[in-house]
């Protein structure tokens, strides 16, 4: 089996689910989860220009130092970005940077800190629909290496490991149910980072498609273990703040990586 999806598209000639061609498109994608998030975004680009709303996610594309770039939201969950993989691979986009939140796994993790995934435990379920779990979830070593030095410049230590994607918010999740305790304690006993839903399926379908650097940042939550039942990234009074930074070291990233050369797919048609 190859993976080569079909070309999905509307009467206007739209891709099917997030409604852009290629002319609505950066090289480089910015992908949140959440549709805020990327008005906050987009007000780092150079002519930065609504480009469409499908299924109530924004798309903005404009320029950062020239370099054509794009932000759009998934919405939550490994599913909805599978989708986003795959329609944006049809339209040529070599970058896709998720840029969203989680909660800590780790106890020693400071608080507001920020994470780069170098990888993903598979716990949800859109990449299990593609390949068994024995195949890695694993972020582009380039765009690991592009947000530590972009983290670096803003005087930002950021925190590299893997972290854990789930399908199941309340379970796992600051919101969790009784014994989420006894359900996290394996993975913070490994190491794991932090919890999140969508980088598993994202650095997956990336790389089972080819030719795509798929990466991950995050801003990290308090440890579960103290915050059961509340939420501590989009609550603080700094969000925004953090955001903005967040924003300018994932934009920093992609300038790294615009001046590689694109990653080559080399398995045979």
């Amino acid at each position: 089996m190859k993976y080569r999806s079909v070309k999905l598209t509307n009467e206007n000639g739209k891709m099917w689910h997030i409604g852009l061609d290629e002319h609505d498109c950066g090289k480089h994608f910015i992908l949140p989860a959440d549709p805020a998030r990327c008005e906050m975004v987009a007000k780092h680009f150079e002519n930065g220009k609504l480009m469409a709303v499908s299924r109530g996610n924004p798309t903005y594309t404009g320029t950062y130092h020239d370099i054509p770039v794009s932000v759009m939201c998934t919405g939550m969950g490994a599913m909805a970005v599978s989708v986003a993989v795959e329609e944006l691979k049809h339209l040529g986009v070599k970058t896709m940077i998720r840029m969203g939140t989680c909660g800590s796994l780790q106890p020693s993790l400071p608080e507001n800190c920020f994470v780069i995934a170098t990888g993903a435990v598979r716990g949800e379920g859109a990449s299990k629909e593609y390949i068994p779990l024995e195949y890695p979830a694993i972020a582009d070593v380039d765009v690991v290496c592009a947000l530590r030095k972009a983290c670096e410049e803003y005087g930002v230590k950021p925190y590299l490991g893997i972290i854990r994607s789930h399908d199941s918010f309340y379970i796992e999740s600051p919101g969790a149910h009784e014994g989420y305790m006894e359900r996290i304690r394996p993975w913070t006993d490994a190491g794991v980072l932090a919890v999140e839903n969508e980088s598993a399926a994202l650095f997956t379908v990336s790389s089972l498609l080819g030719g795509i650097r798929s990466g991950t940042i995050l801003l990290c939550g308090g440890w579960l273990g103290e915050n059961h039942g509340t939420m501590s990234t989009s609550n603080k009074e700094d969000y925004a703040q953090k955001v903005d930074l967040m924003t300018k070291i994932t934009l920093r990233a992609i300038e790294i990586i615009d001046g590689l050369d694109d990653l080559e797919d080399i398995r045979e048609d």
